[in-house]
């Protein structure tokens, strides 16, 4: 909008009257008429008035407009002077009017401007305004909110939100922001990391991800969601006319004097467009390995593999497994003034003090495999990437292994000895592999009982043949490990702590291998997968669903939830 008039233009709008002497000015009872044939006069006279005054000339009806931007001022003050928000960026905000010499309009104009705002002209003809303000008309009228650009003061929230069986019937009457900021607050209050809303043909499912389990909080009304929907476009950035292409955008909010960022992703749908919001904390405090979960040997190996001065570290699991907070827990011990630590992924979605991140962009080429090879350029000690995709990135990363530098990444495998057999499928030559590779450490994550509500109850014959079976067999391998079956296991009841899931917080199943000298020439000499294992095991090497029945014993979470990430039937 280079041509818009602002408060700063030579012509301000406000001491410098447009002249309208030879032009039907929308307005002035030239065109008043509503058939097509004054229709269409009306708007040419309107581009006309527009390109003689040098204002850029606005189809209102063609225009998407923003409900929550109308608040900024009253019915009254957009009848009386004939004019429409209907854009707002920070503190720059676009008006379109049907005549800018009105008294009426430069007084709102200039309260605009007194109040910060930068103001940008578009003309309309008069029919585009009555459109506009039949459009303002139908907007719920409300209080003014002291949140406008970031819910940053959620007291007025928190008493609204602590039965989110209520929360329905409040976003319907609510508007459009108002909307959105309630429902990231009740997000944020629990605990979930994504928001989901999902149409169907006479209603939408709201449901949020709470430590990893998908739950339906409550169903909106379509009509509600339109408008959401609608806000969460527009704080996205995202193109608000389109709907039948998927689109990516973020925003943020406060919560809490913490701001949390929201990646956000909208696809179409049969029914409308179906959105998912990602919570993510830029500031979020990667914590010490046993309380992410690490126990016994795997935690002394991973404490050792935090301190290595070259090689590979690989973590596998499936999406949502906790990869990433298991390398951000590794890159924080590794973190020191004598270490140069450089990040590259996509995207980048936690920062750390003293750290180097990156983020990749493939539709400009800079991959995975590019980024690498320009990482190293920046003479790093320790590089952290995102994801081994290909063989590009495998032989660049293993490279930079043996060249002296300290590599972690992830890679989609379902356990930790699969790792290897996946690098030499992608084509790594074996003495590559086995000279590169210091550690692999496969994850699930499990949810922990809510230590508030949880109760306990007798084991089932079934769930006990399988601890025995599978812990005994522990035994004989480890003869340091010995577990007693217990008679009574955890159950999850639920309070309003957990939100009534019966769970709080996350943590991990794990196996971990580091790869001694007889793993390396098992490798070389091309041996079979079940010898590899056996020399793992003989190495300490504790299976996921051996690690998770511990946990079980010792009272942390459930049966079920072990039997639910191993795969294993109840």
């Amino acid at each position: 909008m280079a041509d818009s008039i602002t408060s700063d233009n030579k012509k301000d709008l406000l001491t410098q009257p447009i002249k309208t002497d030879d032009v039907a000015v929308p307005g002035t009872g030239a065109a008043n008429g509503v058939d097509r044939v004054n229709r269409e006069f009306q708007e040419k006279a309107a581009m006309k008035l527009a390109l003689d005054s040098k204002v850029p000339y606005l189809d209102i009806e063609k225009a998407p407009l923003n409900p929550d931007v109308f608040k900024l001022i009253t019915v009254e003050q957009a009848q009386g002077g004939r004019m429409i928000p209907y854009y707002k960026n920070g503190k720059d905000l676009k008006l379109v009017v049907e005549d800018p010499n009105k008294p009426e309009t430069r007084a709102v104009i200039k309260s605009l401007q007194d109040a910060g705002y930068t103001v940008l002209l578009n003309l309309a003809s008069t029919a585009g305004i009555d459109y506009a303000l039949k459009a303002y008309g139908k907007t719920p009228q409300y209080k003014k909110l002291d949140i406008v650009e970031n819910v940053e003061k959620i007291g007025t929230y928190e008493k609204e939100l602590e039965d989110l069986s209520s929360l329905p019937a409040k976003l319907d009457v609510a508007v459009a922001e108002e909307a959105l900021n309630m429902l990231n607050i009740a997000a944020a209050k629990t605990g979930a990391s994504d928001a989901h809303y999902e149409p169907f043909p006479n209603t939408v499912l709201v449901r949020f991800r709470i430590d990893g389990m998908l739950h339906q909080v409550f169903e909106i009304k379509p009509a509600t969601y339109k408008n959401i929907l609608n806000q969460l476009k527009y704080k996205c950035k995202m193109q608000l006319n389109v709907s039948n292409i998927p689109q990516d955008g973020r925003f943020d909010f406060m919560f809490n004097e913490q701001k949390i960022d929201v990646r956000a992703n909208a696809i179409p749908t049969p029914s409308g467009e179906s959105f998912v919001c990602r919570f993510l904390i830029p500031k979020k405090e990667f914590i010490d390995f046993d309380k992410l979960g690490f126990q016994g040997l795997a935690l002394k190996k991973i404490e050792a593999s935090s301190k290595i001065s070259h090689g590979m570290v690989l973590c596998t699991g499936p999406t949502g497994s906790g990869k990433t907070t298991t390398l951000y827990s590794m890159l924080q011990k590794m973190n020191t003034p004598e270490n140069k630590v450089i990040t590259l992924e996509d995207p980048v979605e936690y920062q750390l003090p003293g750290i180097t991140h990156s983020q990749i962009n493939e539709k400009r080429g800079y991959t995975f495999a590019s980024g690498l090879r320009a990482v190293l350029r920046q003479d790093p000690d320790i590089i952290m990437l995102g994801e081994i995709r290909d063989l590009e990135t495998a032989e660049t990363a293993a490279q930079a292994a043996l060249t002296g530098h300290v590599l972690l990444s992830t890679l989609h495998t379902n356990s930790a000895i699969e790792a290897i057999p996946r690098l030499i499928n992608m084509g790594l030559p074996r003495y590559v592999v086995s000279s590169a590779l210091d550690t692999i450490i496969a994850q699930r994550l499990v949810r922990k009982v809510c230590p508030d509500c949880h109760g306990m109850e007798d084991i089932k014959e079934s769930e006990r043949a399988d601890m025995e079976k599978v812990l005994g067999g522990l035994s004989k391998i480890n003869s340091n490990i010995k577990v007693e079956i217990p008679t009574q296991v955890p159950k999850a009841q639920g309070c309003e702590k957990c939100s009534h899931t019966g769970y709080k917080g996350r943590m991990v199943l794990t196996e971990l291998i580091v790869l001694d000298e007889t793993m390396k020439r098992l490798i070389l000499n091309e041996a079979s997968s079940v010898d590899v294992i056996m020399a793992a095991r003989k190495n300490g090497l504790i299976t996921m669903r051996e690690d998770g029945f511990m946990k079980v014993a010792q009272g942390e979470t459930t049966m079920e939830e072990i039997y639910r990430v191993t795969n294993v039937s109840i």
